[in-house]
C-alpha cells in the first residue's frame, strides 16, 4: 500500500474519547434548569464601582462584534430587504439565492439555487442546485416531488445528480486512511411513497436508483493505492468504470408538528437496500474480479423532540421576535448586565427550549466477502454524527447518538448547543470502546417552520480543533 496518504489529520485514541465535562455540564443545566427566575436584581448592585468599571467593559468589549452588526442589519431592515430580493412571484413561491464555500483549497466554491413550490401543479416543489469549485470541478442537482398526482393518495419524486469531483477520496474501512480519487458520478432516482393511516403520520417508500461511476488514478500517483490485499482494486472497484442499480423500501413514522422547526413527537425511519453492482471495467494491467459485488445496507434513524419551556408554542411571533432582537442587539453601557437578570434569562433561554435527540445506526452487508465496492461503506464524519471533525471513518457498522438544546433566537434563527458520540465496528456485535468518538459546539441554525435554509455551526474535539460548519443540509437528515 503506498504511501503518500492524503493528510486528514490525526489524533491518538486517548484524544478521541477525551470528555468534555464543562460543556456537559453547561447542557445539563440548560436542560433542566426550571423556567422561572423572578428575582429582581437591585439598581444599586449595577452602579457599584465594580460592576460600572471592570464587569461592564468586559461584557461590553465581548459582545459588540456580534451585536453591532446584527443591529445594525435590523436597524436598517437587511433581513426583510434580503428576504424580499430572493422571492419572487405574487405568493412568494419562487426562492433564488446565492450559496458558495470559502474554505482553502479546492473546496471553494460558488453555486445558485433555485427553489419553486406549486410550479405546475398544486402542492409540487422543484429544486434546481448548480456549484462551480475554485479547481474546476461541477456539481449539479435537480429535485422534483409532486403530492397526490391525479388525486391519489400518494407522492411521487425524482433527484438528478451529476458531481465532476478531481479531489474526491475513499476511506479505508475501519480507519481514517484516505486516498484521491478523481472521479465523475451520474444519478437517477425515482420515489413513490403512500400513506399507510389515514392520519399520514406512517407512509411507506419504494425507490430505485441508477448510478454511474467513471474513476480514475490521480495524477499525484502517490495519493493512490497500489494493488493490496486489504483493499484490492480489482474487488473494489477503485480507479475503475462501474454501474450500480438499487432497490430501496422504507417505512417512516412521524408525527413532529413542524418539519423544520419541530418542538415535540417522533420520527422513526427503517429502510432497507439491495444494490446490484456488476462487474467492473477499465483497469489495465490488474485480472477482473470474480467476486459477487452485490451488497446489503440499512439504516435505523429515531428523533424524539421534547420542549421543555412554558410558552404555549416554540416558533416566536413576530412581536416577540422584535423583543427577541432588542435583547440580543440593544448593548448600552449602562445594559450589558441586564443580560444576565434572572427575568431576562427566562425569557430569552428558558420560556423555549427544545431538547432534541437522535440515534442512528447504519450497516453493510457484502454478499461475497471483500467484494462490496469503495462506496458502499457509510461514513462518519462531520456530517453526522461528529460535527466537531473534518475528517470521517468508513465501516461496515456505525452507530451514533446526537443531543441537541435549541432555544428561539429571532423567528427564524435557533440557537443551537450540541452533544454527539459515534462508533463504529467491522461486525455488528463487536462494538467498543476503543472505537469511540466525541465532539460538541454550538451554532445557529436558519429555518422557516415548512422550510430549512442553512446553518452555521462550530464544533469541536479535544485538541483536533475548531471546524467550522456552513451548509443548507439539516442537522438530522
Amino acid at each position: 500500500m503506498t504511501l503518500c496518504q492524503k493528510n486528514r489529520g490525526r489524533n491518538s485514541a486517548n484524544i478521541q474519547r477525551s470528555c468534555r465535562p464543562l460543556f456537559f455540564l453547561l447542557l445539563i443545566f440548560l436542560v433542566f434548569c426550571p423556567a422561572y427566575a423572578d428575582e429582581e436584581i437591585d439598581d444599586g448592585d449595577k452602579d457599584t464601582w465594580l460592576f460600572t468599571y471592570i464587569f461592564q467593559p468586559i461584557l461590553n468589549v465581548a459582545v459588540y462584534p456580534i451585536s453591532a452588526p446584527v443591529q445594525y442589519a435590523i436597524n436598517n431592515g437587511l433581513l426583510e430587504k434580503s428576504v424580499d430580493l430572493v422571492t419572487f412571484g405574487e405568493q412568494k413561491k419562487i426562492i433564488v439565492y446565492p450559496t458558495m464555500n470559502l474554505k482553502p483549497g479546492s473546496q471553494t466554491q460558488l453555486g445558485m439555487t433555485y427553489r419553486h413550490r406549486s410550479m405546475i401543479f398544486e402542492r409540487d416543489y422543484l429544486v434546481l442546485q448548480g456549484s462551480y469549485y475554485a479547481n474546476g470541478d461541477v456539481y449539479l442537482s435537480d429535485r422534483y416531488t409532486k403530492q397526490e398526482p391525479f388525486g391519489l393518495p400518494l407522492f411521487v419524486g425524482f433527484r438528478y445528480k451529476l458531481d465532476w469531483d478531481s479531489d474526491d477520496v475513499f476511506i479505508i474501512p475501519g480507519s481514517k486512511n484516505a486516498f484521491v480519487q478523481p472521479d465523475s458520478i451520474m444519478s437517477f432516482q425515482w420515489r413513490i411513497g403512500a400513506p399507510l393511516t389515514s392520519s399520514k403520520k406512517l407512509n411507506v417508500e419504494l425507490s430505485t436508483t441508477q448510478l454511474f461511476i467513471d474513476a480514475s488514478i490521480p495524477d499525484n500517483a502517490k495519493d493512490s493505492v497500489l494493488n493490496d490485499d486489504i483493499f484490492p482494486i480489482a474487488d473494489r472497484g477503485l480507479y475503475q468504470s462501474s454501474r450500480q442499480y438499487s432497490v430501496a423500501l422504507s417505512l417512516v413514522y412521524d408525527d413532529l408538528n413542524f418539519p423544520y422547526a419541530p418542538s415535540k413527537g417522533d420520527r422513526v425511519i427503517i429502510s432497507g437496500e439491495y444494490n446490484f453492482a456488476p462487474e467492473y471495467s477499465g483497469f489495465e494491467g490488474v485480472e477482473k474480479s470474480k467476486k459477487n459485488h452485490d451488497y446489503i445496507a440499512n439504516t435505523l434513524i429515531w428523533q424524539h423532540y421534547f420542549y421543555l419551556g412554558n410558552a404555549k408554542q416554540y416558533i416566536l411571533s413576530a412581536r416577540e421576535a422584535r423583543q427577541s432582537r432588542k435583547f440580543y442587539t440593544d448593548f448600552s453601557w449602562d445594559e450589558a448586565l441586564r443580560v444576565w437578570r434572572p427575568e431576562n434569562i427566562r425569557e430569552t433561554l428558558f420560556e423555549r427550549r427544545v431538547l432534541a435527540l437522535q440515534f442512528r445506526m447504519e450497516n453493510m452487508w457484502e454478499m461475497d466477502k471483500g467484494g462490496a465496492p469503495f462506496n458502499a461503506f457509510p461514513s462518519m464524519n462531520a456530517r453526522y454524527p461528529l460535527r466537531g471533525y473534518a475528517d470521517e471513518w468508513s465501516a461496515f457498522h456505525l452507530m451514533g447518538l446526537s443531543a441537541e438544546y435549541r432555544w428561539p433566537i429571532d423567528r427564524f434563527v435557533d440557537g443551537v448547543l450540541f452533544d454527539e458520540y459515534g462508533l463504529h465496528a467491522e461486525k455488528v456485535d463487536e462494538f467498543d470502546f476503543d472505537k469511540f468518538y466525541n465532539s460538541w459546539g454550538f451554532g445557529i441554525r436558519v429555518r422557516m417552520p415548512e422550510m430549512y435554509l442553512f446553518r452555521c455551526q462550530v464544533g469541536f474535539h479535544g485538541l483536533h480543533g475548531v471546524n467550522l460548519i456552513l451548509t443548507i443540509v439539516p442537522e438530522f437528515k
